[in-house]
């Protein structure tokens, strides 16, 4: 059973430890009840997002009466095998909440509920849920979704897409996609000129989007899994004379991609909705440390899309993070 949560933009060890880099809170000061110890993994923390997230976690944590170890694994999957399985041999935690690097972790999920902790999926999953108490995540497949049916709304339903996917295989490229590929079934006159992998990367995005714009094919509108692309696919666009003019959405609402939103470069990007995510997770297991029932296994929170119109709002919002 899935839950899903909309959240409007307005509203919205180290003993024994030392893999990746580590934040320790909740021992001290705190002004709830004291839930246990927790220990938090995140895939890395190399962009805004992804710190931004990991800040929020530990402060909704630490309000909520947890004590958290926080660390990331700089996308090193071996790594965050380690680090589960130094966390639950410390005998120090009640549960493990992972932001998975890859399907390679499900491993340690077994030996932590072998070991009696809970086990809870944020951001990114894996596929094998076997040893997962509960999931928790923006829901990906609808900003690919969401996207092309923007695209649409610009462009109408007949018009030449390019599309950058992330690395071939990785868990959030295959639910982005999944939600492309809905609405590319909806929209069956939409044809797709170029479709390739950017790697999450600047560098690779403009290497391939510089062969498609020299081909000569016209391309009407552009989606690209996250920023990080969208900034080399414009960069790309601004050499051929054509940045501004054609629709391009993406994820992560990154600093310079506000900026090319706001200076009319770029249509609009998705936020991951952090806040929402990290407060379904901490709620759930506060819940399984309660011994209460969760009322659904996977929980999906909404995205939030930010254009123009309401930039200046979700700055503002933002002002203090990123």
């Amino acid at each position: 059973m899935k839950k899903t949560l909309s959240r409007g933009l307005a509203g919205a060890l180290c003993v024994g430890l030392m893999i990746g880099s580590c934040v320790s809170v909740g021992a001290e000061g705190e002004t709830a009840d004291n839930l246990g110890k927790i220990l938090f993994l995140q895939t890395h923390n190399n962009n805004s997002f992804m710190s931004y997230m990991g800040e929020v976690f530990v402060k909704l944590a630490e309000e909520k009466g947890f004590e958290v170890d926080h660390l990331t694994a700089d996308s090193d999957e071996g790594k965050q095998l380690s680090q589960i399985e130094q966390g639950i041999s410390s005998g120090e935690y009640v549960g493990i909440i992972c932001d998975c690097t890859g399907e390679g972790v499900t491993q340690g999920f077994k030996e932590a509920k072998e070991a009696g902790l809970y086990v809870m999926t944020l951001h990114e999953g894996v596929e094998d849920n076997t040893y997962v108490d509960c999931i928790v995540a923006c829901s990906l497949a609808e900003t690919g979704y969401e996207a092309i049916s923007l695209e649409v709304e610009e462009l109408g339903d007949n018009f030449n897409l390019a599309i950058v996917n992330g690395s071939e295989g990785h868990g959030a490229t295959v639910a982005i996609r999944k939600g492309y590929d809905k609405a590319l079934e909806e929209y069956p006159d939409i044809n797709v000129v170029f479709d390739g992998a950017g790697n999450w990367n600047a560098e690779d995005a403009m290497a391939l989007t510089e062969t498609w714009f020299s081909s000569g094919e016209k391309i009407d509108g552009i989606v690209c899994m996250n920023d990080g692309m969208a900034t080399g696919v414009r960069q790309v666009m601004r050499d051929n004379g054509v940045l501004g003019t054609i629709p391009i959405y993406s994820n992560d609402c990154e600093e310079n991609t506000l900026q090319a939103i706001e200076a009319g470069e770029q249509s609009g990007s998705f936020d991951m909705n952090a806040e929402a995510q990290c407060t379904a997770a901490l709620d759930a297991m506060a819940n399984l440390i309660a011994g209460e029932k969760i009322e659904e296994k996977e929980i999906y929170v909404d995205p939030l899309l930010v254009t123009k119109d309401n930039l200046e709002e979700y700055r503002a919002s933002h002002s203090d993070n990123y």
